[in-house]
């Protein structure tokens, strides 16, 4: 039998008389539809033989029927639950055992769900036929309190006849509150928790044989059932409702933040600073508070249970792709994908890549979703390090998302929301007055100094040293390239630097190991490397372990590829990113143009954490530079070797403009030679063959806009995803 695609879970009370029928109808709406199902039989303490029926079932149908069995009667929620916790299949439906729905409907329910690509359909009841007696208006009344209560205008809110995903229906039973019938709320904990929904209508027929329990105690049921409504009012209308999938799936694998917490007197820092949040920022609100709690959390998470969340919320943002974005919707049709194809990590291979070229083709035509809401999206412009300007779009989920992991990578290092911090980088680049001042205001309120770094002298580097031992700080943040070119000046000047901040956190560009070893040695304190972009600003970071740099990975999937596979453990590859966050413009598979070490996932880090991991940063893809017979080195691999020659060589840059041929542009040091320059030459050719070298000498290598040095430039069409021969014919 292949694998399982439907689970349907059926609770049964003293039903001994309807569940042959049931399991027979069930069983043969598999057959037409098709589908790998199974029914499991959830008998809940019932009196009469439902028990020794469901066994019959089971005997006579192994492995298409399943039983599970209460000793007393527990309520429909649980048999719910107990039914759920044993289905096989990825989509679970539940029905009732009493045949008043008609199992043929799983077929259109399930089509409704895959079509629709929606994440719960509901089958509501049709008034077909149905008897307007006292249960059919106390049924109405209650319809219309839940809608009224909860903001929501379902035809038939209480029906129980739903089909979703497995852990999605296990998150909507996943409830706090004590409960008669529960079970009425099961599509006001879908809407409450963010879900996705669909009704449709289906045939609802009368009972033909047993007893319902509500019989003759409708009244009082109903009055249970306002008691159920303020309960339900509390926690799904009143009660916080959820920032981020983390939090549905942290409901289901609970999970505890195993951090030290901070002294009271920081709590009430932290309290007041989020007070204000909303008047000092002009697009993030306070909920990146419950990001941030969230986020503490699950970095705890085992790696395993960490790949699920991410293949939860990879399977969540293609449906959303499919259904709202025409870009990606008209993509996987031409592929032959549809969703339901995509269920994990395991899948992506299935998709399409997206470049930067497509990104730049169609952002203003159908790559943007069609759902967002405009006022709730930033434009981010890239620096156009690598060329020509890049325009993007971020929503504030995706934004706040993005500030509250930022916050916890740095305190890995050591630092404390509050402690004072000194970043070298732009700050008020690219905003209007108003957010000018809302951005100095923030500064001021988290004891945070900007130091600008486009242009580095002698005159500015005093003045930038002498801030920052004013500053005091307790993480210094900045530029990789900046930091080094500090360091080596600290190294010149009498007595260095007065203070020593206790963690450094470099960013923007590659660090070679040379200079994390300068900056380490000049700063008296670790380096924390942050691998990044302004397409999703933090997307790895080094912990206290310094075993790679942990992928955040509840809001990114980074894959690793050389030659369209998964590169080997200590491999380099492009670096293809999935942003799980951002659906005002979905990232999915996206080439952002880098390289990167791939790690064995296997072997956990030692600081505890689940997050995956990946290696050394190597630089950009146009970095790379083409030698003959297919050879080619990544751009470190020049800041590798020229290390060892700093006497000679201070500043230089590669750049490659045409197959063979390199320009090497060199900015002489103090103790240049022309039999060193030859010496660095016959490693260029060891490694690139027999290339024409053009040198020449110049006074300096520019800083780009944004403070950052491009060491290696290639002009040539470079696809690190095509074979090695292909790559050199580009």
């Amino acid at each position: 039998m292949s694998a399982l695609q439907l689970s349907v879970v059926a609770p049964c009370y003293n039903e001994e008389l309807n569940i042959p029928e049931l399991a027979r109808r069930v069983l043969a709406t598999f057959e037409r539809g098709e589908i790998e199902g199974e029914l499991i039989l959830v008998d809940d303490g019932s009196r009469d033989r439902t028990a020794d029926k469901i066994r019959e079932l089971e005997k006579a149908h192994p492995g298409r029927v399943v039983g599970r069995f209460h000793g007393v009667n527990r309520g429909m929620a649980n048999a719910w639950k107990t039914g759920v916790a044993a289905a096989s299949a990825p989509l679970v439906a539940v029905i009732d055992a009493d045949l008043q729905y008609q199992p043929e409907d799983l077929l259109r329910l399930r089509r409704e769900l895959l079509e629709h690509s929606v994440d719960v359909v509901q089958g509501f009841r049709s008034p077909v036929g149905r008897a307007r007696d006292t249960r059919y208006s106390l049924s109405r009344g209650l319809n219309y309190l839940l809608n009224t209560t909860f903001n929501m205008g379902l035809r038939d809110n209480k029906s129980g006849f739903v089909m979703c995903s497995k852990e999605v229906m296990q998150d909507l039973l996943t409830y706090k509150g004590s409960y008669y019938y529960w079970q009425s709320f099961i599509m006001v904990a879908a809407h409450a928790k963010g879900y996705s929904y669909k009704e449709i209508e289906t045939l609802f027929e009368d009972r033909r044989a047993g007893v319902s329990f509500l019989d003759g105690q409708a009244y009082r049921a109903s009055a249970k059932s306002l008691v159920d409504l303020a309960t339900a009012a509390a926690e799904y209308r009143f009660g916080r409702r959820a920032a981020d999938i983390s939090e549905q799936f942290l409901r289901r694998k609970p999970i505890v933040d195993q951090s030290s917490p901070p002294p009271l007197p920081r709590r009430a820092y932290w309290k007041a600073y989020l007070s204000v949040f909303d008047q000092t920022h002009w697009m993030i609100t306070r909920d990146v508070e419950r990001y941030y709690e969230l986020l503490n959390r699950t970095q705890w998470l085992s790696p395993s249970d960490l790949k699920e969340l991410q293949d939860e919320k990879l399977c969540r943002l293609v449906r959303h792709a499919y259904r709202n974005v025409p870009y990606y919707r008209e993509k996987m049709r031409a592929a032959g994908i549809r969703p339901e194809d995509i269920r994990g990590q395991a899948d992506l291979h299935k998709l399409p890549y997206l470049t930067k070229a497509d990104v730049r083709e169609h952002i203003h035509f159908d790559i943007l979703s069609e759902n967002h809401d405009k006022n709730s999206v930033l434009k981010i412009t890239t620096s156009g390090s690598t060329g020509e300007p890049f325009v993007c779009y971020a929503d504030r989920a995706q934004l706040e998302f993005r500030w509250a992991a930022t916050l916890r990578s740095q305190e890995w290092t050591g630092y404390r929301f509050g402690d004072p911090c000194v970043r070298l980088w732009h700050q008020t680049l690219g905003m209007d007055k108003s957010q000018q001042l809302r951005e100095r205001l923030d500064a001021a309120l988290t004891r945070r100094t900007f130091i600008p770094v486009f242009e580095m002298n002698d005159a500015s580097l005093e003045q930038m040293i002498k801030t920052v031992e004013a500053a005091r700080p307790v993480l210094l943040d900045g530029y990789a390239e900046a930091l080094d070119f500090i360091a080596h000046y600290l190294k010149r000047r009498p007595g260095g630097m007065s203070v020593k901040p206790k963690a450094i956190m470099t960013s923007a560009q590659t660090l070679p190991e040379a200079s994390r070893r300068i900056i380490e040695e000049t700063f008296g304190c670790k380096v924390f490397d942050k691998y990044g972009s302004r397409e999703f600003s933090g997307i790895a970071y080094e912990c206290e372990a310094h075993g790679g740099h942990h992928v955040v990975g509840e809001g990114y999937i980074v894959e690793i590829l050389k030659g369209g596979q998964p590169a080997a453990p200590g491999e380099a590859g492009e670096v293809v990113i999935t942003d799980l966050n951002n659906y005002c413009l979905p990232f999915i598979r996206y080439r952002i143009g880098d390289l990167a070490v791939a790690v064995d996932q296997s072997k956990p880090c030692a600081c505890g954490r689940g997050l995956p991991l990946i290696g050394a940063i190597e630089g950009r893809v146009q970095s790379i530079i083409i030698g003959t017979d297919g050879r080619y080195v990544p751009g470190t691999f020049f800041a590798h070797l020229l290390k060892d020659y700093d006497h000679a060589v201070r500043l230089f840059q590669v750049e490659q403009e045409r197959p063979g041929h390199i320009f090497f542009r060199v900015v002489k040091g103090g103790r240049y030679s022309d039999e060193t320059l030859q010496e660095i030459l016959a490693v260029f050719r060891e490694y690139l063959g027999d290339i024409e070298i053009e040198v020449s000498f110049v006074d300096n290598v520019e800083l780009i806009r944004t403070g950052k040095r491009m060491a290696s430039v290639s002009r040539l069409a470079v696809d690190f995803q095509a074979k090695p021969l292909d790559r050199a014919a580009n």
